[in-house]
């Protein structure tokens, strides 16, 4: 072997072997995965997970300096146009709230508070109303749960008086013990059975059969069993609005048509209260005892569910102005034109700047059908691009990309934080943040990655490029 071969050997003997499974190289090449990765987001400025950050002042200005230390790399002073949070003084806070603070830097970025936490508070309002009933209604119901909830033998005793298995006990749940009362409503006669079994036969403790005689009490009281049977039927009109406010696509016309939808509905559900307030179950009430008329309440509780959405969506800004674009509108559009919703989107946003233009645009818009079959902004969108008008309605697809744009819940940071929970799980407490961000990048943005041709060969050659790799790859 000649002298320039062993020096040659020498020096690759002297260079660290490449290994899949070291750690040093996963954590190069995830660094490299999120490098292109943002690399290619900022070009795109797509609607996308960006990255965690990690958050040590917890006050209004310390969460918004550290936002704006992620979004000011990306250049989006002008084109920011919605911030959506919870109801949390210091993110909605009209003083040093986040919101407030971000808008000082970002004047288009529009607060939109998450609809979906509005409907919580909506609901929330019918166990603190003003009638004593319905407290003591939530009250009770509660204790269903409560009595089953870390008792095995009682679920036990449930399951062989339904003859089925019961994997887990009523719970409560989202939005004020949804799951509870259809799981109460559906397995009444069985939780009577239950509850007259463990008061009967030996072996139950003296609390456990005090507990179970107060809710066979319950569940023998007419009044209990009425409104029962009425929530049974509303928490279903719920779970269907909580749902669609829910979903990813969701925009303001869809926003608005749902919340139609369930006043009209809840509406309905009050003309038949004087009915399921007449209405009997078998073996309730014991014999003399006076019985109030549920009417009234279940009448209240309809009012109160529709009077908060009403305050709550509504007056909202947002939803008012996206009824310029909402198609089911457009037959009143046709008619009279809608001019308050007009001015409150020109103040709304800025980047509608040619008022007039905008007005003679959706003018002709809302006479022409054939432009608007679909039930969406974003089919709205699509038909004006489909049919070669974007310079026609320059200032209407303006318009209808800011409320398309414009986020309706915080579903989708929630849905990150799902996934951060199976990302950092207990053995892999010591995760950096680096690496955190870049295995989240590749759970959350799957799609979007696989959809990148030249994802892998950036990748690769970012890795090779680094200023200080773990191993040479490419020799002078």
């Amino acid at each position: 072997m000649c002298e320039g071969d062993s020096r040659l050997r020498r020096h690759y003997e002297a260079q660290p072997v490449f290994k899949g499974t070291s750690s040093t190289i996963q954590n190069e090449l995830l660094d490299c995965m999120y490098d292109v990765y943002r690399e290619e987001i900022s070009k795109q400025l797509q609607s996308v997970f960006l990255e965690f950050v990690e958050v040590k002042d917890k006050t209004g200005v310390g969460l918004s300096n550290s936002i704006k230390a992620v979004l000011e790399p990306l250049k989006l002073k002008e084109k920011l146009i919605a911030q959506t949070y919870d109801g949390a003084a210091v993110m909605s806070g009209n003083v040093r709230g986040v919101q407030t603070v971000m808008k000082e830097t970002y004047p288009n970025a529009q607060f939109v508070h998450c609809y979906a936490h509005q409907l919580n508070l909506t609901l929330q309002q019918l166990c603190s109303a003003r009638m004593s009933i319905l407290k003591v209604f939530f009250a009770d119901l509660t204790a269903f749960s409560t009595f089953f909830s870390g008792a095995p033998k009682r679920v036990a005793a449930l399951a062989e008086a339904t003859q089925r298995r019961i994997p887990r006990p009523p719970a409560v749940r989202w939005n004020f013990k949804s799951r509870t009362v259809n799981a109460v409503w559906e397995t009444r006669e069985a939780l009577l059975q239950c509850m007259d079994h463990i008061r009967t036969q030996p072996g139950w403790d003296a609390v456990t059969i005090s507990e179970a005689y107060g809710l066979s009490k319950k569940l023998r009281d007419r009044a209990f069993m009425q409104l029962l049977e009425f929530f049974s039927l509303l928490m279903p009109e719920v779970d269907v609005l909580y749902n669609t406010l829910q979903k990813r696509t969701i925009d303001a016309p869809g926003i608005n048509s749902a919340l139609c939808r369930f006043k009209e509905n809840v509406q309905k559900m009050r003309q038949q209260t004087d009915a399921l307030a007449a209405t009997t179950h078998d073996g309730t009430d014991e014999p003399g005892r006076r019985v109030s008329s549920t009417a009234p309440v279940m009448k209240e509780a309809c009012d109160t569910v529709i009077s908060q959405v009403e305050q709550r969506f509504s007056q909202s800004d947002h939803l008012i102005a996206a009824k310029l674009v909402d198609s089911s509108f457009f037959p009143q559009h046709v008619l009279s034109f809608p001019t308050p919703e007009l001015d409150c989107a020109v103040k709304l946003w800025p980047a509608l700047g040619n008022k007039e233009k905008l007005k003679s645009e959706l003018t002709t818009l809302y006479c022409h059908s054939e432009l608007h079959t679909g039930n969406t902004a974003l089919s709205l969108l699509k038909s004006i691009h489909e049919n070669n008008l974007e310079d026609t309605f320059a200032e209407t697809v303006i318009l209808v990309k800011i409320i398309v744009t414009t986020p309706m819940t915080t579903s989708e940071s929630e849905r990150n934080f799902s996934t951060l929970k199976r990302i950092k799980t207990f053995t892999r407490n010591t995760m950096g943040q680096l690496r955190l961000n870049a295995l989240a990048m590749l759970s959350i943005e799957s799609q979007l990655i696989q959809q990148l041709q030249d994802f892998i060969p950036k990748v690769i050659e970012t890795f090779c490029q680094r200023k200080d790799p773990p191993c040479r790859f490419s020799f002078k």
